[in-house]
């Protein structure tokens, strides 16, 4: 378990992450979200012991110390590799410093896995961005750790990579790995994510159960679509809280019951569709902040 406990970090009149706590539980995937700058990057750069909080703690299962290097699986939002030695070689020397056991062959293994296994004597420099990321990724995991933190991890990668990063991931919660990662991309959380915590200006905006906050965060919405395009500016429109998008009104529920809203409407259009709109994380997201902000 990883435990966040009050910590803020300032620098000089700005703070970067003002009094986080978070809890992150083992056989889990934890997604920790929101926009640049929010403060993910400060938030990771201390649970990783780079840079020390002004104020408050964190414990790994219930310890002040980090665990050892070999415990503890890091990819930074930054590329760290050695641009002027090979990609085998690259992986054998991290493996070594953590001496991992048979490491030439689960080497090989995770290269071919990442449709990288004809780049074992390319230079690092050589590689793509994508590919950067991919043998990044790979060194972050080689060792087994049992903590994973991941900052930005699906930069650079086609859908295709991101699909067998989120894979890998998957295995790792289900051998009861703890696992954090920051991103800006919430359809990739969403899709991925057991619990989450959303940042904005360094400030937590909520946090919990992926599903809890889908729930119970979100607005309830009716996605209608009239008939006639030009019924999109009609007047009714305007008793409700309403958003056109992509051809359709969604309107916020409130205290109206859905067929409510139906009956007023057919009064004065037909109806091509209507459906109860989900919000997703990013439309959970903004809606809170300006909540937060007003």
């Amino acid at each position: 378990m990883i435990e966040i406990k009050g910590i803020t970090k300032t620098y000089d009149s700005i703070v970067a992450v003002s009094d986080l706590s978070l809890t992150v539980e083992p056989g889990r995937i934890f997604g920790f979200l929101g926009p640049n700058g929010a403060g993910k990057t400060t938030a990771i750069r201390m649970l990783m012991n780079i840079i020390i909080p002004d104020q408050g703690s964190i414990l790994f299962d219930g310890k002040m110390q980090r665990p050892p290097s070999n415990k503890i699986g890091y990819l930074p939002e930054e590329r760290g590799l050695y641009q002027k030695i090979s990609v085998f070689e690259t992986l054998q020397y991290f493996a070594h410093l953590r001496d991992v056991a048979h490491a030439n062959d689960l080497i090989k293994s995770y290269l071919h896995r990442f449709d990288l296994g004809s780049r074992l004597q390319s230079k690092v420099s050589e590689l793509s961005k994508g590919n950067q990321q991919k043998l990044q990724f790979i060194n972050t995991i080689l060792h087994d750790p049992q903590f994973i933190i991941l900052d930005e991890p699906f930069s650079g990668l086609d859908p295709v990579n991101q699909l067998l990063l989120k894979e890998i991931l998957e295995e790792k919660k289900q051998a009861g790995k703890i696992i954090i990662f920051s991103s800006h991309q919430m359809d990739q959380v969403e899709k991925l994510c057991d619990d989450v915590a959303l940042i904005n200006r360094g400030q937590l905006v909520t946090a919990g159960k992926l599903s809890s906050i889908l729930k119970s965060e979100g607005v309830q919405r009716l996605q209608v679509t009239p008939e006639k395009e030009s019924d999109l500016k009609h007047s009714c429109f305007s008793e409700f809280q309403t958003e056109q998008k992509n051809g359709s009104i969604l309107i916020e529920m409130g205290q109206h019951s859905k067929q409510d809203i139906i009956a007023l409407l057919n009064k004065s259009m037909d109806l091509k569709s209507v459906r109860v709109a989900e919000q997703g994380l990013e439309e959970i997201f903004i809606h809170l902040v300006k909540g937060s902000q007003s």
